[in-house]
């Protein structure tokens, strides 16, 4: 299956879950929310995932994109940035879904390197799974807050030669994150 199709299927699976978040609410025990990461929108990019619940676990559907600051990729004389979506499957231990949480993640991403000062780019495409701690902390009328990191292993980043420069990305990602975000009643 190529990216373009997978991408394609992982918008419609989005657009069905964002749908059908608001109907769910009515079964019992089931609710739906809806997450923004304003990291990602300062950082030229975008992220919002929708997600379904049930007694303890929480799915999570998201589309996601950031330009990387350099100090945090490292790698002199690139411009980075990424887009993709993921899925993360999480575990509340309290009922209500506020407090500490963890949870397992996958994702495809595409990773763009462009060498500084000139218009060469190359870019790959990366499947990544991981593991995730966070805490969701309430706020009035189903609004929350919940920072979480998540620690993953992107099983096919190589290495992007542009020109005489190669950018290398680490096969392991430490990513840090606060996501704001609404649960319906």
């Amino acid at each position: 299956m190529t990216i373009a199709r997978t991408s394609s299927l992982a918008v419609v699976a989005f657009i069905t879950v964002a749908a059908l978040a608001p109907a769910v609410v009515h079964a019992d025990g089931v609710h739906g929310d809806i997450e923004l990461d304003p990291t990602a929108y300062a950082l030229a990019g975008n992220s919002i995932h929708v997600g379904i619940s049930a007694s303890h676990l929480r799915i999570d559907l998201g589309n996601f994109a950031m330009a990387l600051p350099q100090f945090i990729h490292g790698d002199d004389g690139f411009d980075v940035s990424f887009s993709g979506f993921g899925a993360k499957l999480q575990y509340f231990p309290r009922l209500d879904q506020h407090g500490m949480f963890f949870g397992v993640d996958a994702d495809v991403v595409k990773v763009r390197a462009e060498l500084q000062g000139s218009d060469r780019v190359a870019r790959d495409v990366q499947v990544g799974v991981g593991v995730h701690l966070g805490y969701r902390i309430a706020l009035p009328k189903g609004f929350y807050v919940t920072p979480w990191i998540g620690v993953g292993y992107q099983a096919s980043a190589d290495d992007l030669t542009v020109g005489a420069a190669t950018y290398a990305p680490s096969a392991i990602t430490v990513f840090p994150a606060i996501h704001v975000g609404y649960r319906f009643p």
